[in-house]
């Protein structure tokens, strides 16, 4: 950074990002060099002292062909040494300063444009010298003494030329390319009259959201739907992302920054573990218990307390290790110097300190619960959330079930649907409604595989596997051991699913409240996931099957629970049908499995955790990711940017040698690399950063209004 300009348009590349173009044309510069001395030097000995006046015919003939081979030749050979010297400048040049030092990398625009621009144009002169040689020589081989063979030197220069021709055009495909992209966008250098608006980003962002879906699905051939699907609505999640990556003109970053930037937080997390490590080792001396969870420590777990650790955990915990429930600076103090926490439940000792998000007020630390197989209500937790998982893998159907295993589970499926549903529809089960089974019904097969065909326990009511934007794959069933009936909600298997997923503007819940009799004024829900919870609803009240269920009067099973599950987007949309059908079932249960991290609003993610429960399996990626979280990475990448004190090339070399920074080759610390994030230093972009930090706490959309996966969490660590 910042982005280089050229001919009065701002480039998407740095000044220092040129290295790698640099060794890549210094190094077809060498090829070449390596063709054309020996090819020099084999045309001046040999075919210079064969050339026969008599045979030319003609005086001027003599000089044209002395003209063609040797001084093509000695020119190509100054341009390919001029071409590495002038990589090896730009090179050079390239590896000043850090990324926010563009001073020490002055000039480097003007070699570049010479580059792009000079050095095209000379080869394209030298390609079109070179070919008429070729088509000159080949008719004048006889009359130098070669018949019946060519020599060496003219295969030599042959792939000299076939070798410029090759990079001509790849010249002339790049600058058509670039330069249409950068007339089309009119990116300009920074200035009131270049900012562009955030409804041109976000019309931007529509249409690659519709490209890459329209070609995504052309390229799987429709097996994962996407029929027509350019014409659906993408402006919210472009709205999205015109505000995350939009910074309104103020910051001048590339995308090699950005990347740049998560080498360096990477490098910067794993020399935290490991101080923090090697501080908790000193504290616990000889406890040989203590530090054989240290060696599990990573940055995605905590540290069980004990009293040795106890002192130290406040200050040598990893930064943003976990987001959990706050805690008041009272209860926090009074569970540091206590040597055990007492729970109402009694049987519960053990405890994890977990070090959350930067607030405004510093650092948000939360306390959680270790399950304990003595407490039956952690123990029922466990087995149930193990027992309706697996309707949740069933619901995947035909492409989850082959996905899982597809050299074995080919032939199982195919057995299954051959022999078993055929056997299981012959004895009269199986009588559940299907909808979209398809003509050969290898999903309904699937499903019967992974849940069983053994009515007596599980029985299969009704089943709608048909797809699109507005209709979601879901099932109803009757758990006969478990004594409930399950809606299974199928995560995303389709780019129709990946549209829901990106419909994430908040909508309000007031109307739905009171259409569905709950009471959540002033809360939120993710939009798409809440179209999918209200089309399930209604599809559920058309069909009566929960009714004929589980009516206390006319029910087939009036005593068993009701039980909504899901994973990834089927628990988020697990989670506002559960919410919507409460006010008729009150003792229903919620079990998302991974749902997604942007689903409600606070208030009412704190609320349901009487009925919802939610299981969260290692660092897994998915119930962590918000509209909230998104910005705050932005936020740390950005300033990270600003915080580094090296080229990029050497965090680039750093993170490539997949070594510890203290056991790399370039024998640096930490503080060797990055800024301390209070002792930033004053430049252009850190100027240009605080404005961006200002106009974003401005900016209070309704899709700024944070949301968070709900319900009670269950984190599964292996």
């Amino acid at each position: 950074m910042p982005a280089l300009v050229i001919g009065g348009y701002r480039t998407t590349l740095a000044g220092d990002d040129l290295a790698p173009i640099c060794v890549v044309t210094a190094g077809l510069r060498m090829i070449e060099l390596a063709l054309l001395i020996p090819a020099m030097a084999l045309t001046y000995s040999e075919y210079m002292e064969r050339m026969d006046e008599e045979c030319l015919g003609h005086r001027l003939y003599k000089k044209r062909v002395g003209i063609v081979p040797v001084p093509l030749m000695a020119l190509c050979t100054v341009f390919a040494a001029f071409t590495v010297c002038l990589s090896a400048r730009i090179y050079q040049v390239s590896g000043r300063g850090s990324p926010t030092q563009p001073e020490f990398r002055k000039g480097i625009g003007r070699l570049f444009a010479c580059m792009v621009f000079v050095k095209p144009l000379v080869l394209a002169i030298l390609t079109g010298w070179g070919i008429y040689g070729v088509a000159y020589l080949n008719s004048r081989l006889k009359c130098i003494g070669h018949v019946g063979r060519k020599p060496y030197w003219y295969y030599l220069c042959i792939t000299v030329v076939s070798f410029q021709c090759f990079e001509v055009l790849i010249y002339a495909i790049f600058l058509y390319f670039w330069i249409k992209w950068e007339l089309k966008h009119k990116i300009k250098p920074k200035g009131k009259s270049a900012l562009m608006k955030t409804e041109r980003k976000a019309e931007d962002w529509d249409r690659r959201c519709k490209c890459c879906c329209k070609y995504t699905s052309r390229f799987c051939c429709f097996s994962f739907g996407g029929r027509g699907i350019q014409d659906e609505d993408f402006s919210s999640a472009a709205w999205v992302l015109a505000e995350l990556f939009t910074s309104g003109g103020t910051l001048d970053i590339v995308a090699s920054d950005v990347i740049i930037a998560f080498m360096a937080i990477g490098i910067e997390q794993e020399e935290e573990k490991q101080r923090c490590i090697e501080r908790l080792k000193a504290e616990a001396g000889d406890d040989l218990a203590s530090l054989a969870l240290l060696e599990q420590a990573t940055t995605s777990n905590a540290v069980p307390i004990s009293r040795p650790l106890k002192a130290l955990l406040k200050a040598a915990m990893a930064r943003d290790i976990e987001a959990g429930m706050s805690s008041d600076s009272a209860s926090l103090t009074a569970f540091l110097n206590a040597t055990s926490v007492d729970n109402e439940r009694g049987d519960r000792r053990s405890s994890l300190l977990f070090k959350g998000c930067h607030n405004e007020d510093g650092e948000n630390f939360a306390i959680r619960e270790l399950l304990s197989p003595a407490i039956h209500e952690d123990r029922y937790a466990i087995a149930e959330g193990a027992r309706f998982l697996r309707n949740s893998i069933a619901i995947n159907t035909t492409k989850g079930y082959l996905f899982n295993d597809l050299s074995k589970n080919c032939c199982r499926l195919a057995f299954a649907r051959c022999c078993e549903l055929p056997k299981y529809r012959r004895q009269g089960m199986g009588r559940g409604e299907i909808v979209g089974k398809g003509r050969i019904g290898m999903n309904e097969a699937a499903f019967m595989k992974v849940i069983g065909f053994d009515e007596s326990k599980v029985e299969l009511h009704y089943a709608n596997f048909r797809n699109t934007v507005d209709e979601g794959v879901y099932c109803i069933l009757a758990d006969h051991v478990w004594k409930s009936v399950v809606i299974c909600i199928r995560g995303s298997l389709s780019l129709e699913d990946y549209v829901v997923n990106l419909q994430v503007d908040p909508q309000e819940l007031d109307e739905i409240g009171d259409e569905y009799g709950f009471d959540e004024h002033g809360e939120y829900c993710h939009a798409g996931y809440l179209a999918r919870a209200i089309w399930i609803c209604e599809d559920i009240k058309r069909h009566g099957i929960l009714d004929g269920l589980l009516d206390k009067e006319s029910g087939k099973h009036p005593e068993y629970t009701l039980r909504v599950t899901g994973h990834s987007l089927g628990a988020g949309t697990a989670a506002p049908l559960a919410l919507m059908l409460r006010s008729q079932y009150p003792d229903l249960r919620c079990l998302c499995f991974a749902p997604p991290g942007g689903l409600f609003s606070e208030g009412l993610a704190t609320r349901c955790q009487s009925y919802i429960t939610t299981y969260v399996l290692n660092a897994d990626l998915v119930p962590r990711i918000s509209t909230r979280t998104l910005e705050h990475m932005r936020d740390e990448v950005l300033q990270m940017i600003a915080r580094i004190k090296v080229p990029k090339k050497l965090i680039f070399e750093i993170n490539r040698s997949g070594k510890k920074l203290s056991e790399s080759p370039f024998g640096l610390k930490l503080k060797d690399l990055l800024h301390d994030a209070d002792t930033i230093p004053e430049s252009d972009f850190k100027a240009d950063l605080n404005r961006f930090e200002q106009r974003e706490k401005k900016n209070l959309n309704i899709s700024k209004i944070p949301l968070h996966p709900p319900g009670k969490f269950i984190h599964l660590v292996k």
